[in-house]
Formats: C-alpha cells, sequence, structure tokens
C-alpha cells in the first residue's frame, strides 16, 4: 500500500491512493491540515511515486517553493513559470510550494494564470496550513484533501514504539494538539518538562492561598507567554487529573502519572465542584489570550478567580 510512513490520515491516503490506481492525477491541490499532520511527507511520497525515484532531492523534475523571508513573493512564481514550460525528463514535472498561505497576493495572482492551463505534466501541489489564507480563487482551482489532526492513540503508540516511556508518551501526546511533530519537538524539549514543574508550583501557591505569592504568578508567567496556551492546557490536564483522583476512575486515564502523589495530596483540599468551576476559569482565561486580552491581566485575574473558588 502506498504512503505506510503516514501516520494517521486514512481518507487521504485512500483518496489518493485510488487515484493512483485510476491513473487520475488532477493538475493542482491543496494539502490542508495544522503543522506537524504529514502533509510534507504525503507530498514527498506522492512525488517519488509520480516520479518513480528513491529521492526526490536528485531530480529536476521536482521543484519546492518555499518562503523567502516572511513570504513567497512574485519573482519566485515567475521563476516557477519559467521552468514549468520546460518539458519534464520522464511524465510529470512537481511543483511542491510549501507554507503555500504565505504568498503575496500578487504571487498568488500570478499562480493563478498558471493553475488555470498548467501544462499536460505538470502538478502543483500547495501545502497550506489554513486554506482560508489562500484566495478564492486559488481554492477553486485546486482539489482540496483535508489532513485531519493525528489521534492521540496513533501518536502516544509511536512514542512508545521510539523508546518513549509510557507515562511520558501519554503527557506528550496529550500536548501534542494531533501533531506528530508537535510531540517529537516536545519529546527532546527541557523547556517542557521545566514548564511543567512551574505549573506545578503555581496551582500549589494558590492552593495554598498565599496571596502575596498568588500576586506574583503573573510576572513568573511572563517567562512562558509565547507558549501560554500550553501552560494553561497543563494547569487543566493537572486539575483534570485532580478531579480523576477524586472519581476513583481508571487511574491509567491521569495524564501526570508521575505527579500522582501531588494529586493525591491536592484531591484531598478540594471538591469536585470546585475542581469543575476551576476548568471552567482556564479556559475562560485561554479564551481571552486567544482574543489578544492582555496576558499579564488575564492570568492575575484567573489566579484570583481561583483563589476565590477555594478560600
Amino acid at each position: 500500500m502506498y504512503f505506510n510512513n503516514i501516520k494517521g490520515q486514512e481518507f487521504a491516503k485512500k483518496y489518493m491512493t485510488n487515484s493512483l490506481k485510476k491513473e487520475s492525477i488532477n493538475h493542482a491541490y491543496m494539502f490542508e491540515g495544522i503543522e506537524g499532520v504529514g502533509k510534507e511527507t504525503f507530498a514527498n511520497d506522492l512525488t517519488k511515486i509520480l516520479l518513480d525515484v528513491k529521492n526526490i532531492e536528485n531530480t529536476p523534475d521536482c521543484i519546492r517553493v518555499k518562503p523567502d523571508g516572511n513570504s513567497i513573493k512574485i519573482a519566485q512564481i515567475r521563476e516557477l513559470q519559467s521552468d514549468i514550460i520546460i518539458k519534464p525528463h520522464k511524465k510529470y514535472k512537481i511543483y511542491i510550494i510549501d507554507k503555500s498561505e504565505k504568498m503575496t497576493v500578487e504571487a498568488q495572482n500570478a499562480l493563478l494564470k498558471t493553475l488555470e492551463e498548467p501544462p499536460e505534466y505538470a502538478i502543483i501541489i500547495l501545502i497550506a496550513n489554513n486554506k482560508e489564507s489562500l484566495l478564492p480563487t486559488i481554492r477553486s482551482r485546486c482539489e482540496i484533501i483535508k489532513f485531519t489532526p493525528i489521534p492521540f492513540i496513533e501518536i502516544k503508540k509511536y512514542l512508545i514504539s521510539e523508546g518513549v516511556e509510557e507515562n511520558r508518551a501519554n503527557l506528550l501526546s496529550s500536548f501534542s494538539r494531533g501533531s506528530m511533530r508537535r510531540a517529537l519537538e516536545l519529546a527532546e524539549s527541557n523547556d517542557f518538562y521545566e514548564m511543567k514543574e512551574k505549573v506545578q508550583s503555581y496551582i500549589e501557591t494558590i492552593m495554598n492561598k498565599n496571596m502575596v505569592e498568588i500576586l506574583d504568578i503573573p510576572s513568573e508567567m511572563e517567562k512562558y507567554k509565547g507558549e501560554s496556551i500550553v501552560v494553561l492546557d497543563m494547569m487543566i490536564n493537572f486539575f483534570r487529573d485532580i478531579m480523576i483522583s477524586k472519581e476513583n476512575i481508571d487511574k491509567n486515564m491521569i495524564i501526570n502519572a508521575d505527579k500522582i502523589v501531588f494529586i493525591q495530596n491536592m484531591s484531598k483540599k478540594i471538591t469536585y465542584s470546585q475542581v469543575a468551576k476551576i476548568i471552567d476559569i482556564i479556559e475562560d482565561t485561554k479564551m481571552k489570550i486567544k482574543g489578544n486580552c492582555n496576558f499579564n491581566v488575564s492570568i492575575q485575574v484567573m489566579s484570583l478567580n481561583i483563589y476565590e473558588v477555594i478560600k
């Protein structure tokens, strides 16, 4: 079967496999989905199959367009257009446009002309995190294949197969947001585990009801401002673990299994109802930060609201 090294993405694999078997290949595709779910690997595999090569880096019939700085500029698309009129060595000539949503409007309009009348041997693959960032006229001329977040269990299994200990794989998978790449990056990140220790200390500070230290939490969390959603997700997971501990549910469902003593101790200090309210407060804070509310103010309000619940 094709695309065996792609995790998840059963629809994409089945759809493209059928297209290959029927020799029904489109001139333009858009692979859309979050970072790290296999779009680039899928494009590479498809190119190898169509060009009948093992290494696409060594063939002039595969051309990759990447952002130059912060964008893909019209000059890069003009270069593609100059190259596309040169016939391939074999049946196809494939152009992979990475992070295609970074094309300027001018670049997109230039590409549109090629998408409207491509040479019969040309295949253009646009890789995009969000198709809505591209012009409707570009989208309408591409066959869009949606790449969905990889299921938690798939990521966990893969991490374990790579030698990651099960409890750690459980934790990493829960923070991967369905991205295999993100899970692997977190596995190699010392900052991730340092962040987790800090989150535990924030929870302890609030639960100990030390108002002076609670007021210091926003300034301490400033270091993780760029990863604020990850920090808040960590807090939510800790409180969900506390809820599981209180309910005597299967302990295998606890994400922070390495912190089981801390979780059990916290579960004795707080009621089920309080935990539910705290999770709602943190979720509300996530929404505010995603909506560009002031970070320090949002964290301070969150900390004080949690304090009000448990005091």
